[in-house]
């Protein structure tokens, strides 16, 4: 099996918990949903293509930043939007409202991410290694730019192994292994991909898909698991 390996590095990032508001909570590396996202910007794709992704990574340390929010929203029957936080100030005019306060947001501090994708299709994935290389990477928020290591970067072929492997980077692991190896983590339920909505009335319904984030440092020694040319776990959640 052929696949992109992306290594990126961010100095200041926030992967958004969903119903995280008020104070936006992080995860610990970026969603698949996310990563999806990421590479069907980069390649101008307009629907879903089946792909895999491994995800894995490790950071320095975890911020909190204050931050004002400038929101824009519709105003329905024209009507003022009620605000539950008495921070925030509505201003209202024709059919935008103004929304503003203050919101606490997670930050990770130096993350160095070490990305897999490999799409069923052979053809995206040579299209990916071109064009990652020459176009701006954003993973996170809009404002979440990733510098891409050319070194790293590179088309791999995946193959198993069997053996001891200790984790260099913190990662998410399929459940079923994590149980083999009696390996202790934090358990998410993480957004894949959403359904195609047709306007913003729509709400976004999100297939889901369960990992185990595993910190680095810990062995895997009875299990099968993937390896890319230089020797790099490659744990594909799919659906």
């Amino acid at each position: 099996m052929t696949a992109v390996r992306i290594k990126i590095y961010q100095n200041l990032v926030n992967y958004r918990r969903e119903l995280s508001y008020g104070y936006v909570q992080t995860y610990p590396l970026p969603t698949p949903s996310m990563v999806k996202g990421m590479v069907h910007f980069l390649l101008d794709l307009d629907r879903y293509h089946n792909l895999k992704i491994s995800i894995q990574g490790n950071y320095k340390s975890v911020v909190t930043n204050m931050q004002r929010v400038y929101k824009f929203d519709r105003v329905r029957n024209d009507k003022k939007k009620q605000v539950v936080d008495m921070r925030a100030h509505v201003y209202a005019g024709g059919d935008r409202s103004l929304t503003q306060g203050v919101m606490f947001v997670d930050e990770i501090v130096d993350m160095d991410l070490l990305l897999h994708i490999s799409f069923d299709k052979e053809e995206l994935n040579e299209q990916l290694f071109k064009i990652v290389r020459h176009r701006t990477v954003i993973l996170g928020r809009n404002e979440d730019i990733g510098r891409v290591d050319y070194e790293g970067t590179a088309l791999v072929e995946i193959t198993p192994f069997n053996g001891e492997y200790r984790l260099p980077y913190s990662i998410y692991i399929e459940p079923n292994i994590c149980e083999k190896e009696q390996i202790e983590g934090t358990y998410y339920r993480l957004p894949f991909y959403y359904e195609p909505i047709s306007s913003f009335e729509d709400k976004r319904i999100f297939n889901y898909i369960e990992a185990v984030y595993v910190a680095k440092g810990n062995k895997i020694q009875y299990s099968t698991i993937n390896i890319d040319n230089d020797k790099n776990i490659v744990s594909f959640l799919s659906i």
